[in-house]
């Protein structure tokens, strides 16, 4: 037990440098050379050589109490800004998936749905093409099917079905919902519990770790928010800033796209498992639209909405 406590302090020990402290040891770091340096002097790297010699003099004057005291001070400060940048980060997931029902959540909803509509127009076009081009004997125009293809990629990217959120990584992860409720109309909200109880433990490592990249990338674009506050007082602040956020954002697309695949495989290759436990399929069958209807039903405990009436008592009570 004294072994397994030690190693699992040792990784919680690991986990707060790597997510708090390098980060935010990095972010004290631009904020001291932002009040250091200031607008006039943004790139005066000697100016920022002497004030650290500065330090080093003062360590060597016999004053080590105030160096240790601002090592405790940085490390507090580097903490602290890690715990904001993970705050933030759990306010932008929560931007992400936001639905967009008012304000300007609702205008790039709309947006969003205006794009996926012009191009959901040109597939339909680029199908007639096809159909009309499909002349016996020679069968449709290869030009007509690569201009096909085009359109249906262009849709995709925007979204895998019709769009309805503000952010593609919204629109992406309801995508997961609506096709495994369109194949086999399961409700992945009260299914995934049980599935994840289903699940081998190498599918939900791959589960686990690709959550864990898309929680990563909210809380880099947390950091990229918090480079801004000292922009104002040192201009390389907001470049900083904006390669972050750039970065954070293209990784989060692909975190975004790669979790959503993998629950979608998931629910593909083990949901039926999970009705065949339940008792909705035999052995050996797949998961179809009327199992997946049961299933839905059974998870949800539909009969509760509406019970069987009972006779009243008879006789005293």
């Amino acid at each position: 037990m004294n072994a397994f406590l030690g190693e699992l302090g040792r990784k919680l020990a690991e986990r707060w440098v790597t997510l708090l402290v390098l980060p935010g040891a990095l972010y004290v770091a631009v904020v001291t050379a932002a009040s250091v340096l200031g607008q006039g002097r943004a790139l005066d790297l000697r100016g920022l050589s002497s004030w650290i010699d500065g330090l080093a003099a003062a360590r060597g004057a016999g004053q080590v109490g105030i160096v240790v005291l601002v090592a405790a001070g940085a490390l507090t400060a580097a903490t602290g800004a890690g715990l904001c940048a993970a705050a933030l980060g759990e306010g932008v997931a929560l931007l992400w998936a936001v639905e967009g029902r008012r304000g300007p959540g609702r205008w790039l909803a709309e947006r969003r749905r205006q794009r996926w509509q012009r191009a959901y127009a040109e597939v339909v076009a680029a199908r007639r093409a096809v159909a009309l081009s499909a002349v016996p004997p020679h069968g449709a125009d290869p030009e007509a099917r690569a201009a096909l293809r085009a359109s249906l990629d262009r849709c995709r990217r925007i979204c895998p079905v019709p769009a309805d959120r503000p952010t593609w990584i919204g629109d992406r992860l309801r995508a997961v919902d609506l096709r495994v409720h369109h194949a086999y109309r399961v409700d992945l909200e009260a299914l995934w519990p049980r599935l994840w109880l289903a699940l081998p433990d190498p599918a939900r490592t791959e589960l686990t770790d690709a959550y864990a990249a898309y929680r990563a990338n909210a809380r880099l674009t947390g950091w990229g928010l918090m480079y801004f506050v000292p922009a104002p007082w040192w201009w390389p602040a907001a470049l900083v800033a904006a390669v972050t956020l750039t970065t954070a954002w293209i990784r989060a697309r692909g975190a975004a796209e790669s979790l959503a695949d993998l629950v979608e495989g998931a629910v593909d290759l083990y949901g039926r498992d999970v009705a065949t436990t339940l008792g909705v399929l035999p052995d050996g069958e797949g998961l179809d639209r009327a199992s997946g209807d049961a299933v839905s039903a059974l998870l949800r405990k539909d009969g509760s909405l509406h019970p069987e009436p009972t006779d009243p008592p008879v006789g005293p009570l």
